[in-house]
């Protein structure tokens, strides 16, 4: 069996270095390239040593061609992101400059060689707010925010430039100590391990959460497909198609640390998608992925995770 030559950018992020992490584990046979704005950070080095790292920023295009100039990937999966919402509408200007330019000269060079396919990380927020559940892969279009709209257009340069890809839309990820503190599963418990007040935007959300051993699994899944030519061009949910509501974390924690949560309900932000669940039935009939965990189930495995971090600093 060959190896695959296979790039990750935006591998020192959360999606990024969860799927090397897994890549190892399994022991596949892949030659990983990573790039990203700054080295990763594994719990164990021997992940750090299997990757062919460097640092790049995407949004210059002269350094992305010249990373690009000696170099030819079997695939590319992109990650590379702007990924809050909230941070993409404090910096309009920097979101557009990474996830629509960046996006732009990435395809630019992997375009130069037709065979190469690509894995795009796209977003549920591309759907904007919807009326009829659940959301198929097929339904409009029309995004609420920059984040959103940034992954849309990135979406349209794939399908415009690129022979074989697959869009997948990501849905809420969670799971692990790599997530951003300030996304909401992280962000309530940590607040709850430290007795701090949980505070809420809106608070009526409903929201199709994806644990992270989802996501990589899905992630790894489509490679090998593409890789042999079982896939061509695809446009798939990353998600369970679960209708939780944000009221239900608060309820899990407190279920399974055994106190009463004080919470801070604020005003909505107009830029946040209120309800989002989608349809998981493409993603089952194309990869065969179909035993996604609960939201329950998967903030069980973090708050052991985040529990257990805590308890080490304590000591």
């Amino acid at each position: 069996m060959s190896v695959l030559n296979l790039l990750i950018t935006g591998v020192s992020g959360f999606i990024g270095r969860s799927l090397v992490e897994e890549i190892v584990n399994r022991n596949l046979p892949w030659s990983i390239y990573g790039i990203d704005i700054k080295k990763p950070c594994f719990n164990d080095s021997k992940y750090l040593k299997n990757i062919i790292f460097d640092i790049l920023d995407i949004r210059d295009p002269k350094a992305v061609g010249e990373y690009f100039a000696d170099k030819k990937f079997d695939g590319v999966i992109h990650l590379a992101a702007i990924s809050r919402v909230v941070d993409a509408e404090k910096d309009r200007e920097n979101c557009i400059k990474t996830n629509l330019y960046g996006t732009k000269y990435l395809l630019d060079n992997v375009a130069k060689t037709p065979d190469t396919w690509v894995v795009f990380g796209s977003s549920r927020e591309v759907y904007g707010e919807q009326t009829v559940f659940p959301v198929k892969e097929s339904s409009e279009k029309k995004p609420i925010n920059i984040y959103g709209d940034c992954k849309l257009q990135s979406e349209l340069l794939v399908k415009e430039m690129i022979k074989r890809y697959a869009i997948l839309r990501f849905s809420n990820v969670y799971g692990n100590s790599y997530d951003i503190d300030g996304r909401v599963i992280p962000a309530f418990v940590n607040w709850a391990l430290q007795n701090e007040t949980l505070s809420i935007e809106g608070g009526n959300q409903i929201i199709d959460f994806t644990f992270i051993d989802d996501t990589v699994r899905s992630i790894i899944k489509t490679v090998g497909l593409l890789q042999t030519e079982g896939l061509v061009t695809e446009e798939i949910h990353i998600s369970p198609g679960a209708e939780n509501k944000i009221m239900e974390i608060v309820s899990y924690l407190e279920e399974m640390l055994g106190k009463k949560l004080n919470v801070k309900v604020k005003a909505k932000r107009d830029y946040d998608v209120m309800r989002f669940v989608g349809d998981p039935s493409h993603r089952i009939e194309v990869l065969g992925e179909s035993g996604f965990k609960t939201l329950k189930d998967g903030m069980e495995i973090l708050l052991a995770e985040k529990s257990s971090i805590c308890n080490n600093k304590g000591n």
